[in-house]
């Protein structure tokens, strides 16, 4: 499984995602893919994917809470691209990291997601291309 790993992506919490999709434009000249929006309640969220201007991998996901507060800066969502995404949820629990999101699929997205975290606390996402 460690032979399928890479880094994929970095999400960040932002309060105004205009304004900092705006910003990771003009100053990095981030191209904003698409916007994604979902979740429920408290988990309801807007989120911009922003890319390099000559690849269509994701490289920056502005991510914007709806109905809650964002955290202070400082706080990240590593986002990691595996093999299966099953496997490694079970390899994150065996290594002394907890699951807080259990894998779900996203077929409009063609996607197996999960969060987990690692021993320290640190936000993952595992993302399985289906």
């Amino acid at each position: 499984m460690a032979d399928d790993a890479r880094f994929t992506f970095t999400k960040i919490l932002v309060d105004d995602l205009e304004a900092e999709a705006a910003f990771y434009s003009t100053v990095l000249g981030l191209v904003e893919k698409h916007r994604v929006a979902g979740g429920e309640g408290d988990g309801a969220y807007a989120e911009s994917v922003m890319c390099c201007a000559h690849s269509d991998e994701p490289s920056l996901l502005l991510l914007k809470p709806l109905h809650r507060q964002v955290p202070t800066p400082g706080e990240v969502v590593l986002g990691f691209a595996v093999a299966d995404v099953d496997e490694a949820v079970r390899a994150t629990e065996a290594s002394g990291g907890s699951v807080n999101s259990g894998p779900r699929s996203l077929p409009q997205h063609s996607l197996r997601i999960a969060q987990v975290k690692d021993p320290e606390g640190h936000l993952l996402e595992l993302v399985q291309r289906l």
